[in-house]
């Protein structure tokens, strides 16, 4: 089955609507002719690192358009120069860090007694790896890595039958909505039961930066400026490995 944004793009590129014409659009037309063909949202248009492109910023990742507004390009855009520098990839992480540095405090924390790292895990409350995860956070913590968790959903923000919120999401607002959040996501990962509570939340924000980040399944673990560190579960030992080769 072809994905969502396989999809878009290639309706993108075959379409072509009666009132654009040879000449080069603005970003407000670029922007809306892109949401009009696409399900992404648009964040902003920008110049791109190629004089001949507009860099379009999605909740979705980053595309490429033609100035006519005619092509969408789906890739990495590379500096054809020694070390082949990716200014998608730079430029995404960019983003990242920002939309990180944004959310910080509204992610549940589990401290290091002696910082030296620090990750986000993207966290599901029916991940059986989460859970695994979880279990083993004072080992992370003891190896210096200040844990900080995000919500995300793995089958979405909502019921698609139904348009509400699926259990998954009600139980992880309760997490986050309790007087105790490290407690209730200690109770939850033990399997108990807690008290359903509703408040505002930045889930949907967290869930929008994994999908950003190109999140596919739970728990996967980032720095805080955006880079992979693991895909899924890994020992602290590993962890810790990991980080200092991207730190390094």
């Amino acid at each position: 089955m072809k994905s969502i944004k396989t999809t878009a793009v290639s309706l993108l590129a075959l379409a072509v609507t009666s009132h654009v014409s040879a000449d080069e659009l603005n970003k407000s037309q670029i922007s809306k002719k892109f949401q009009e063909l696409t399900p992404f949202e648009v964040i902003s248009v920008e110049d791109s690192p190629s004089k001949g492109l507009y860099q379009v910023i999605t909740n979705k990742g980053i595309f490429y358009t033609t100035k006519d507004g005619e092509h969408v390009i789906s890739g990495a855009l590379h500096d054809l120069a020694p070390g082949l520098k990716n200014n998608t990839e730079a430029r995404k992480l960019k983003i990242a860090e920002e939309k990180i540095s944004e959310l910080k405090s509204s992610f549940i924390t589990f401290p290091a007694p002696n910082p030296k790292h620090e990750v986000i895990v993207f966290y599901d409350t029916s991940c059986g790896y989460c859970q695994k995860l979880h279990h083993e956070i004072s080992t992370y913590n003891a190896a210096g890595i200040t844990v900080h968790y995000a919500g995300f959903p793995r089958m979405g923000l909502e019921n698609p039958q139904n348009g509400q919120p699926s259990p998954t999401v009600s139980e992880m607002t309760s997490i986050w909505c309790a007087d105790s959040q490290q407690m209730a996501l200690n109770m939850v990962s033990r399997g108990a039961e807690i008290p359903a509570k509703k408040c505002d939340t930045k889930i949907a924000e967290h869930f929008s930066l994994g999908e950003m980040l190109g999140v596919a399944g739970t728990p996967a673990i980032f720095s805080m400026k955006g880079n992979l560190v693991k895909a899924g579960y890994a020992p602290a030992s590993v962890l810790k490995t990991n980080l200092e080769g991207i730190t390094q």
